[in-house]
């Protein structure tokens, strides 16, 4: 899951877990199975991630449901 994934490291969207809700706001985020993002930092209850060439804050709740690779 990516709330256990170490800042700095780059993995691989696997697919996704729990609510339709939560996948289609991902989703609208860019955050799509087969996308590599990294890690760029922890705050709190957010995780950045950088995607493509933005970076994105999710919340850790969402991130426990992004399985990676």
């Amino acid at each position: 899951m990516l709330d256990r994934v170490e800042v700095g490291k780059k993995v691989k969207v696997l697919g996704f877990e729990g609510k339709d809700e939560s996948i289609k706001k991902l989703q609208a985020m860019g955050i799509w199975e087969g996308k590599v993002l990294q890690v760029v930092q922890k705050l709190g209850r957010s995780i950045v991630v950088k995607l493509d060439h933005s970076k994105i804050a999710i919340s850790k709740c969402l991130a426990r449901k992004i399985k990676v690779q």
